[in-house]
């Protein structure tokens, strides 16, 4: 371990602690107290380590340089005089960690349980009496013929110690320590690490606020170029940048103090690239005016729009988060209000199905009649035999949906348990028995076949049946079992959950926040499937699915519900390229080409791989409900927006002999299309749910950001769309958020293209999307 690596350790822990203030900060430091203070008045820097309770060693520097780098340059040249006197104790000697790689462990001493010896298998941890803290962790194994020295941080693979080298317990300790003396750079290297590791956070939290309060520059790149003093002079440069609402930069010779950086700026960010490179040749003449300092600085414009779109970017995911947050908290702890009430009636009457016969004559051959069994009749000199027939009736019974009312029998309810979902009464159980039941027979009966929308309980078409032993069947109403009435409010908005009414008795009955419809989403594409555009890096996804359920019949029903989503990229691919159509290059005049149609064309296809907002509506005009499954089969159909960048090159000549002058340029492309699909909605009682989508898309653009000049595509053939969601509660009994997949792809049937997608992503709530929810403590 080289003393370089205690200098910026020492110098990272002491800067990080140190605040423009009187007030100092204290830490420990591999067993000792060192205290930081800043007096600001005398502009005096003071380090100090407490030998006790009540002494401590301090030493002053004075800050008299000028600028915001003085402070930084005044820690380390204290730090470069006073490092030395930095020890610890180790093995019960005193020790710098400079000394670390030529440590002799042969001094140390090892405790070690003797049990090792005779017991095949066994495995023991190395204990060294005084060692220090984070010290790593050593374990001996016995093995068939050898002892197994191992450490998962500091060894590869596990060093061997054949048996016959070891004859006591005291061979096997040295044995130890010849082996650690063979790997001690390792270890020093390794607890040298860890040490950093436990203050890296910390640090870089304190040194942000300590450092630099109001400002902070940070290293952009370093790169050579041509002094203007010097024709023959060529330097290396720091670029420091500050983002904020303008562009910042402070350059400075890695020769030279950050002290003496010269400041340029302030400029726009949407500032052009030979604007740039002006202004940062013109403004302090520190570089040559030639072409190779201008493709540098060139360069460097880009590195800056590339971190300028990441801190956008950023920051547009933490207002998302923190808006989306506060948001979802207003919704989640508004006051509860209520629906309606639920009322269970004790008697309910049974019916039975009215049938209707219908009969069909057929005519047989009557074979038990002997006596006529042949006729002969004569004709035109022929004989003809005619066989003896007669009409068979056969009676077809056909439910006709009629009810009759059973005077002798009724249904006696003891409770019944409803549980909710997306508005819907997913399950009703119902405990009970029948009047005619001498032993009190408990029966259950459970909605089996399909489940009931909240309008649909007050409905009289809405019934179910059930069988006993003797096989009659019986009937009955959901509106006689239960009646779903106002309690100061009424309508259908329900939150998902599960209630228990019993007998004569109401339940009042939550009613759902606008935040149970929504959920959103952070996609990430932890595989880099493509980082050619195909998928995002970060993807935040609002999703929103209202249930309508505008009419029932059975397993059918219309108007199910509305979905919306919006997705916005916030950060895409590995390069400023992958996020956007790149176009050919262009010559024409700045003014006149993002009006030139012609000049713009692509693959229809590319709008949507490329796309950066990707938002939806989609209506479900009918529904079959397979209750077996947990299943609901959609048939959707809605409109789809997208927005996709362009940029191409803008190549521009100011005379036939002037260098040519390249400028990157940029619009944006809105394209609206159709889509059809249908969706399977997997809904099981459990903390999974799950969606797939079979559909065709078809896209074509409208216009640009910039005016409505028609975008030229080279092929508008349908996308076919074959999408799967997965969802999952990570915590099912303390909240509804979870894990989101999505896996499937578009395939375009013009170009054969395939758009495949491969995410994960934490959605804040999946109360529309898994059949499960939170365990409400009330």
């Amino acid at each position: 371990m080289k003393i370089s690596f205690i200098k910026m350790l020492t110098f990272l822990l002491l800067v990080s602690f140190s605040t423009y203030s009187q007030k100092s900060k204290t830490t420990e430091i591999l067993g000792k107290t060192f205290s930081v203070s800043f007096n600001q008045a005398t502009d005096a820097f003071m380090i100090c380590e407490h030998t006790s309770d009540s002494e401590k060693e301090c030493k002053e520097k004075v800050i008299k340089e000028e600028g915001e780098f003085a402070f930084l340059e005044a820690l380390r040249n204290t730090l470069d005089e006073n490092v030395a006197t930095y020890s610890f104790k180790m093995f019960n000697k005193s020790k710098k960690l400079s000394e670390l790689e030529s440590m002799d462990y042969n001094e140390a001493k090892i405790e070690l349980d003797s049990t090792i010896l005779n017991t095949e298998g066994s495995e023991k941890t190395i204990k060294f009496s005084d060692e220090p803290d984070e010290f790593p962790e050593f374990k001996i194994k016995k093995s068939t013929n050898a002892y197994e020295l191992s450490n998962k941080d500091v060894l590869s693979t596990p060093v061997s110690i054949p048996d016959s080298l070891v004859s006591n317990l005291d061979g096997l300790k040295t044995k130890v320590k010849e082996e650690l003396n063979k790997i001690k750079v390792k270890i020093a290297k390794y607890y040298a690490k860890e040490i950093g590791g436990k203050f890296t956070n910390l640090l870089q939290e304190l040194y942000t606020e300590s450092i630099s309060k109001d400002e902070t520059y940070s290293l952009l790149t370093t790169q050579k170029l041509k002094s203007s003093a010097d024709e023959d002079s060529t330097f290396t440069y720091n670029f420091l940048l500050l983002l904020n609402d303008k562009l910042h930069l402070k350059v400075y010779r890695t020769t030279e103090k950050p002290s003496n950086a010269k400041r340029y700026g302030e400029f726009d960010k949407s500032i052009s690239e030979s604007e740039f490179v002006g202004g940062m040749i013109s403004q302090h003449k520190m570089f040559k005016d030639n072409e190779l300092n201008k493709a540098t600085l060139g360069k460097i414009y880009h590195m800056i729009k590339t971190k300028n779109e990441t801190k956008i970017a950023t920051d547009t995911k933490k207002r998302f988060e923190d808006d989306l947050a506060s948001e979802i908290d207003k919704q989640m702890n508004a006051k509860t209000t209520y629906s309606g009430q639920m009322v269970l009636n004790k008697k309910v009457p049974l019916y039975l199905q009215r049938i209707k016969y219908t009969i069909k004559k057929t005519k047989i051959e009557n074979k038990e009649d002997k006596e006529s069994e042949d006729v002969k009749y004569k004709i035109d000199s022929s004989i003809v035999y005619e066989k003896n027939w007669r009409l068979r009736n056969t009676y077809t019974p056909k439910r006709t949906g009629k009810f009759i009312r059973i005077d002798t029998v009724e249904l006696e309810v003891d409770s019944v348990n409803v549980h909710f979902f997306n508005n819907r009464a997913d399950n009703i159980t119902i405990i009970g028995r029948l009047s005619t039941d001498e032993d009190d027979k408990t029966r259950v009966l459970i909605n089996r076949m399909y489940s009931l929308p909240l309008r649909e309980l007050n409905n009289r078409s809405q019934t179910n049946s059930f069988t006993d032993e003797d096989g009659n069947e019986y009937n009955y109403y959901y509106d006689d079992v239960l009646d779903f009435l106002p309690y100061n409010k009424y309508n259908y908005a329900v939150k998902n959950g599960e209630i228990k009414v019993v007998a004569d008795d109401s339940v009042k009955v939550k009613e759902r926040k606008i935040g149970d419809y929504f959920t959103g989403i952070f996609f990430s594409d932890f595989l880099g499937l493509n980082t050619n555009s195909s998928n995002s890096l970060i993807v935040a996804e609002g999703r929103i699915r209202i249930p309508f359920n505008l009419r029932n019949i059975r397993r059918n029903t219309w108007f199910d519900n509305v979905t919306a989503y919006a997705s916005l990229n916030l950060f895409s691919g590995f390069e400023n390229s992958s996020r956007k159509v790149t176009l050919e290059d262009s010559s024409d005049a700045d003014e006149t080409s993002d009006t030139n149609a012609e000049l713009f064309t692509t693959d229809n296809f590319n709008l949507l791989s490329n796309n950066n907002i990707d938002a939806g509506i989609l209506i479900t005009p009918y529904t079959f409900e397979w209750k077996g499954a947990s299943t609901f089969i959609h048939l959707r159909y809605g409109l789809r927006f997208l927005r996709t960048g362009v940029e191409y090159n803008l190549r521009t000549q100011d005379s036939a002999t002037a260098p040519v002058n390249t400028e990157l340029k940029g619009f944006q492309v809105f394209s609206i299309g159709q889509e059809a699909e249908i969706n399977f909605e997997i809904r099981p009682q459990s903390s999974v749910g799950a969606d797939l989508s079979i559909g065709l898309n078809w896209f074509r653009a409208n216009g640009t950001n910039k005016n409505d000049v028609d975008f030229s595509t080279t092929n508008n053939s349908p996308n076919l769309k074959v999408m799967a969601n997965i969802y999952s509660l990570t915590n099912s009994d303390e909240s509804n958020a979870g894990v989101y997949f999505r896996i499937g792809g578009h395939y375009n049937l013009g170009s054969y293209k395939v758009f495949p997608q491969m995410m994960v992503g934490y959605a804040t709530n999946l109360s529309s999307f898994v059949n499960k929810v939170k365990n409400e403590k009330n």
